[in-house]
């Protein structure tokens, strides 16, 4: 287990300079193998899980663009709604801005709620395994 302990904090080390794929499926996979090592290795499994919500929480680019993306939806949703009221003073048509836009700041906390689960499970198994 020491050794799995060691490769999580490796992939987690790792994810932090790989740009997309880093900031979600490395983590994801570096907190399974922590949380699959919490039980040996406590020190290693948290350190791994640390670094994950930390990559995920202020180093990842990847998913701060994609709220941001998801942020501009709004604006156009915002532009959309006052040309169909200028159309609607005016008389004239325009043509509408027709986006797929998502929630904004769902992908953020869709990665981070499953990192702080991830914490949370480690967290409770290492407390089992203390005993009392």
């Amino acid at each position: 287990m020491k050794a799995l302990g060691i490769v999580a904090i490796v992939v987690a080390s790792i994810s932090v300079v790989i740009p997309l794929f880093g900031a979600t499926w490395l983590p994801l996979i570096a907190g399974i193998m922590a949380v699959i090592a919490v039980k040996e290795e406590h020190v290693l499994a948290f350190v791994a899980l640390g670094i994950n919500v930390v990559n995920v929480a202020f180093l990842s680019a990847s998913i701060r663009l994609a709220d941001g993306i998801d942020g501009l939806c709004e604006g156009v949703d915002a532009i959309d709604s006052g040309l169909s009221a200028l159309a609607d003073i005016t008389g004239e048509s325009y043509n509408s801005v027709d986006v797929d836009c998502g929630s904004g700041g769902s992908v953020f906390w869709t990665w981070m709620g499953i990192n702080l689960a991830l914490l949370a499970v480690a967290v409770v198994i290492h407390l089992m395994k203390k005993k009392a």
